[in-house]
């Protein structure tokens, strides 16, 4: 049975059985519920698709650490700045790779919050959403859809309240409402699996591990992390 098979992979998981990344989501260690930490963990996760993640998070810090390019992260800065010098300091530690759309995601994204969240993502999050992961979702991917291009989709809209239930202090209501994040690597696992054929899409294998856990007593957070390990793994050990 699939459930059984996603259970034992947990338990290879969970019991370090499978290899994963010292660090993935590296970070300066700002104190969890600062709206500094909610910014670093926040606008360059609407970037993150269609690259490697470490390699990204690893441009992320260094972006962070130098003194010419850490404004970025801050809405209320990137307001003053001549979009042209913005593209550079994207570009400069390859946090941006793609010089127009990244840079336009990246901007439109700080604008909304400096326009309507006082620059502070808390206010979305916690305000707004009552830190209720499922209301969070739909206000990104349906109500504020326009506001937040990129990270509206099926990925990204599962993505970002996952990495800040695990880097912020945000504790979610209802956070089996975050989907599993359908990239690359979980694609493959649940192929893998045979929950879907080859050339399956992200929402397709969302609602495939959605209706697979519904009652199970699994969140889907929970198992992400576990299918994109065992994937960059190739599929060991065996379940």
């Amino acid at each position: 049975m699939p459930l059984e098979r996603v259970t034992a992979l947990l338990v290879h998981y969970e019991q370090g059985r499978i290899p994963t990344l010292a660090q993935h989501e590296v970070n300066p260690g700002l104190p969890a519920g600062g709206r500094e930490n909610y910014l670093y963990f926040t606008l360059p996760v609407c970037i993150n698709f269609q690259r490697s993640s470490p390699a990204m998070w690893a441009a992320v810090l260094k972006t962070w650490e130098d003194p010419e390019t850490q404004y970025l992260f801050f809405p209320e800065r990137l307001a003053e700045v001549p979009l042209e010098q913005i593209r550079a300091d994207l570009l400069k530690h390859k946090l941006a790779l793609q010089p127009n759309k990244h840079v336009l995601i990246w901007t439109t994204i700080a604008k909304t919050f400096f326009d309507y969240y006082d620059s502070d993502p808390r206010k979305l999050v916690q305000n707004e959403a009552d830190s209720d992961a499922g209301k969070l979702i739909e206000l990104l991917q349906i109500t504020h859809r326009k506001r937040f291009p990129y990270l509206s989709g099926p990925k990204l809209s599962n993505y970002w309240p996952f990495i800040l239930s695990n880097y912020t202090n945000v504790q979610f209501v209802h956070p089996e409402a975050i989907s599993i994040i359908p990239d690359t690597h979980v694609i493959k696992s649940s192929i893998h699996l045979g929950l879907v054929p080859e050339g399956a899409s992200p929402l397709q294998v969302e609602a495939v591990w959605k209706e697979l856990l519904a009652g199970s007593g699994i969140n889907p957070s929970r198992v992400h992390p576990a299918l994109w390990n065992w994937s960059r793994n190739n599929f060991q050990p065996a379940v």
